[in-house]
């Protein structure tokens, strides 16, 4: 009888036989691979949510920051307009960073002016050559928080006087404004609440005459002009927003700034993943202050810039910092299907802006 029980005990405690522990394998396998998909699938799932929050953030960031600057396009104080508006700069024309002549200016990527010696024209190699190259666009105006009330101007010695202390050095460029001129000068020789405007080579470009008055006239004296209490000095700015590679490889917005005491330029890398910039200007031909047709900068002739162009539609070519699709991703952009030979995934996103000191 105890013989008998042993022998059941025996029997009930050898475990699982070899099929059943195949069996067993197979079926842990198929749950393991099915938890590595899931896995692997929400992997890539926020991935693409955290790529695509960042180009969005980035589209906003870049649009909304071009966008404010082009709103105060061509500012110079109360009298904003060229017509009212003397640079005194010497051969301001020679540099895009002293042509204050144009508050806004723009330079197309496809035509065969670009000044590629100024500014670089990347293109990106994973995309087809019909893929427009990227433009570029100037901006000058007056800084409003950097302004001082004019108090005194003796326009023989070439001294504007102050209310209060500044902190502008010499040879920066400054924007004098009442409501009916404007005068853009280096300083030279500046005081604590005065600033000079001699003519002469102490600074660089310098200015081909002390006289601040319109017409100008690159003499000693040239048109002469008194600034009165109405009136308000201001620095100078001058940007440009281009599109060049970072250090990373990564296509990049850039702009290049104006520096203070002087006419140098330094650039600075904005926001990375912008691979591409186009803008069309508004031009404004009978005179209502509304645009009449949208044209690449090229289209927009050397007196319409100042006249006729009232407002600015930007658009821009975003892409993700990896890359994160399974195949090549095919885009529209200004109405054109694009599929480039990359796995990167691209946004395009516009906007449009008017020029607030161009009409109503």
């Amino acid at each position: 009888m105890r013989t008998s029980y042993a022998m059941n005990a025996l029997s009930k405690s050898q475990g699982f036989s070899l099929v059943e522990l195949m069996i067993a394998m197979v079926l842990g396998l198929v749950l393991m691979g099915g938890v590595i998909q899931v896995f692997l699938t929400t992997k890539q799932a926020y991935n693409l949510n955290e790529e695509m929050a960042w180009i969005q953030e980035n589209a906003r960031f870049s649009v909304g920051f071009m966008a404010e600057d082009l709103r105060m396009a061509g500012y110079y104080g109360c009298a904003s307009r060229s017509s009212s508006v003397a640079n005194v700069l010497d051969d301001p024309g020679a540099s895009w960073v002293t042509d204050f002549g144009k508050g806004i200016f723009g330079y197309d990527g496809d035509d065969n002016n670009f000044p590629t010696a100024t500014f670089p024209r990347p293109v990106t190699s994973t995309l087809p050559n019909s893929v427009p190259k990227t433009d570029v666009f100037t901006i000058h105006k007056a800084d409003l928080d950097n302004a001082f009330q004019v108090t005194g101007h003796n326009s023989n010695s070439a001294v504007i006087s102050v209310e209060s202390p500044h902190n502008f050095t010499e040879g920066t460029i400054l924007i004098v404004s009442d409501c009916h001129h404007s005068a853009v000068f280096q300083t030279t020789a500046p005081q604590t609440q005065k600033v000079n405007h001699n003519s002469g080579n102490s600074v660089s470009p310098g200015n081909c005459t002390k006289g601040l008055g319109l017409p100008v006239v690159c003499s000693a004296n040239g048109t002469g002009y008194t600034y009165g209490s109405d009136a308000f000095l201001m620095r100078a700015i001058g940007h440009a927003y281009y599109i060049d590679e970072a250090s990373n490889g990564v296509p990049s917005l850039y702009r290049e700034s104006l520096d203070t005491g002087g006419s140098t330029t330094t650039a600075e890398e904005m926001v990375q993943g912008v691979e591409n910039m186009q803008i069309q200007y508004g031009l404004d031909k009978d005179g209502d202050f509304i645009p009449d047709r949208y044209v690449d900068a090229d289209g927009v002739a050397a007196d319409e810039w100042e006249t006729d162009v009232v407002s600015a539609r930007i658009t821009l070519l975003l892409r993700s910092l990896t890359e994160l699709a399974s195949e090549p991703q095919a885009f529209s952009y200004l109405g054109t299907s694009y599929t480039p030979t990359d796995k990167h995934v691209r946004r395009v996103y516009s906007t449009t802006v008017k020029l607030r000191n161009r009409g109503l």
